[in-house]
């Protein structure tokens, strides 16, 4: 009993087109994505002379310096200390944020947006926003500490503190989006 599943005409055109619209973005992963990953994988195993020219083939020596290097395994430390103060905050903050503005608030919509904007907002701007919020000499965030009588700090050149003061912006830039994900998952949950 082996039988030939028939395919239409309707399913190899569907089939068709749609490959046909993944194609621009398979097209765009493979070659902004996959192949630098080869070409940089390539890459580290040799010694790259001026301007990329006159490669020496070195081996593994290149992984062999990394490790020993105390810089790589301080920006290690440091990722690590980052994730831990922004993960765990972004998701408990948006969740709440979420639940929050499930309920039947006031302006609801309008609380909604105002929490999303920084996910819609450019780069760049939000950058030079926190710039200067975080600037030492004069700094909102300084200006507002020195009127209350306390000293000013140095967000970002304190190593003791610098990681804290890049997970707020790294909190507030996705916070929007996790909210968003939380309230969308809030909704498939049952009323009973």
């Amino acid at each position: 009993m082996n039988r030939k599943k028939t395919v239409s005409r309707r399913e190899k055109s569907e089939f068709l087109w749609g490959w046909l619209f993944l194609l621009p973005t398979m097209t765009g992963l493979i070659i902004l994505n996959i192949i630098p990953i080869f070409q940089t994988i390539y890459q580290s195993f040799f010694k790259t002379g001026a301007f990329g020219k006159g490669n020496v083939y070195v081996g593994l020596s290149n992984y062999s310096k990394l490790m020993k290097d105390s810089t790589v395994w301080q920006a290690l430390w440091n990722t690590f200390k980052y994730a831990l103060v922004e993960v765990p905050f972004s998701i408990a903050i948006a969740l709440v944020l979420a639940v929050i503005l499930n309920g039947k608030i006031k302006g609801r919509s309008i609380w909604r947006t105002i929490y999303f904007l920084p996910m819609v907002a450019a780069p760049a701007a939000v950058a030079m926003v926190w710039r200067w919020l975080y600037n030492s000499e004069f700094g909102l965030i300084n200006h507002l500490l020195n009127r209350i009588g306390l000293s000013s700090v140095n967000w970002i050149s304190d190593p003791k503190i610098a990681y804290i003061s890049i997970a707020i912006v790294g909190i507030w830039s996705v916070i929007g989006y996790n909210m968003v994900l939380f309230f969308a998952g809030l909704q498939e949950i049952p009323g009973d």
